[in-house]
């Protein structure tokens, strides 16, 4: 796949330049015919309007040739622009549904702080972190082509837009490659499943080569010294969720600081199960609505039944929140309405309308 993946980049790479020089060229066949129409409405003029003037003719002769030109470099643009169109239908065909490697949503105060954090806190020495955490910009035009087959892929693809993305840049010395692979995950764990680049001693490396310093469990990772507490915890749950959610919503959820800190638990739970992040972002927005203790049976029930759909989840879960006044019993009902489909086979939504309805008890 990888070889595929490098024939495709390089082969949007040429086309790419192909249709940046023709749009060059129809800039210069659309100047060349403003020119000429210019100079053709000069002649006229000075010619009191005669039609007959010899040079008002070959100045028209001139303009019809001059627009052919123009007609054809804008054919062969639009050749370029739709061989182009094709090759990144292939490569978005061909590359892996989510690669996370660049980073999503606004970056703020809180998000800087977080690295600052991480940063301090695999600081051993006290004096100045041997590895260092910064966040890279690319502008539209500008392109990144380090790195591996598909980061050069990805650069290629979106290089119209702003992109962003973490470095950990490590030096050689013994324990600071195993710091980076540690850093790199907490830091995805919070900032939306995103991957950090990592650079030891100047050179790429995969993330998952690294060496799983302080293991893979949240539990058991460095303490983030800024982020301790109630309000630090909150502050992490607001930088998760900013990651896929509009601002709107982080602050309405931030009204409900329970609810902001389940729904970034159900994101980074999202985050382990091979969801693109605009999967991940539709998901969220049909939970945001959802009380407290709704969306926790939710997070029970992603956690522990695979069987069904989230589709199926939600809908159930949005039905019975709706109904219930007390968000308690809409959550127990949703888990026995889930534990119902199980045993009988009837879908889970139309256990949960039919519990709405009839009013019958589970």
């Amino acid at each position: 796949m990888s070889s595929t993946i490098e024939t495709l980049e390089r082969e949007l790479g040429e086309a790419q330049l192909i249709r940046a020089e023709q749009q060059k060229a129809v800039i210069r066949a659309e100047n060349a015919h403003e020119a000429a129409c210019a100079a053709r409405d000069d002649a006229w003029a000075e010619s009191e309007g005669f039609a007959t003037d010899d040079e008002v003719e070959r100045l028209s002769t001139l303009v019809y040739e001059r627009r052919r030109q123009l007609y054809e470099a804008i054919d062969r643009l639009k050749a370029a622009e739709g061989k182009e169109r094709r090759i990144k239908s292939r490569l978005m065909y061909v590359l892996p549904a989510e690669r996370r490697r660049y980073l999503s949503g606004a970056v703020d105060e809180e998000f800087e702080e977080l690295l600052r954090a991480v940063e301090a806190a695999y600081d051993d020495d006290g004096r100045s972190p041997g590895v260092e955490v910064s966040v890279v910009t690319e502008k539209p035009g500008e392109l990144d082509l380090r790195g591996d087959a598909t980061w050069r892929a990805l650069e290629r693809l979106y290089s119209g837009t702003v992109r962003r993305w973490v470095e950990i840049r490590a030096g050689r010395a013994p324990g600071e490659a195993e710091k980076a692979g540690a850093m790199a995950r907490q830091i995805a764990y919070y900032a939306g499943g995103h991957v950090p680049r990592v650079f030891v001693g100047g050179e790429e490396v995969r993330t998952e080569s690294l060496p799983v310093g302080g293991g893979t469990d949240p539990g058991s990772w460095r303490p983030l010294a800024s982020f301790d507490g109630p309000k630090g915890k909150l502050a992490l749950a607001r930088i998760t969720a900013r990651r896929y959610l509009d601002e709107g919503s982080v602050a309405r959820l931030g009204k409900r600081a329970e609810a902001l800190a389940q729904v970034a638990e159900i994101a980074r739970l999202y985050q382990t199960m091979n969801l693109t992040g605009d999967e991940i972002r539709w998901r969220l927005e049909q939970l945001i609505s959802l009380r407290l203790e709704v969306l926790e049976a939710v997070y029970d029930l992603t956690g522990d039944r695979r069987r069904f759909s989230f589709y199926e989840v939600a809908r159930a879960a949005r039905l019975l929140d709706g109904h219930f006044p007390d968000s308690g019993v809409a959550a127990e009902a949703l888990v026995r309405a889930v534990k119902r489909a199980l045993k009988t086979g009837v879908p889970l939504v139309d256990v949960a309308y039919l519990s709405v309805t009839s009013g019958e008890g589970f």
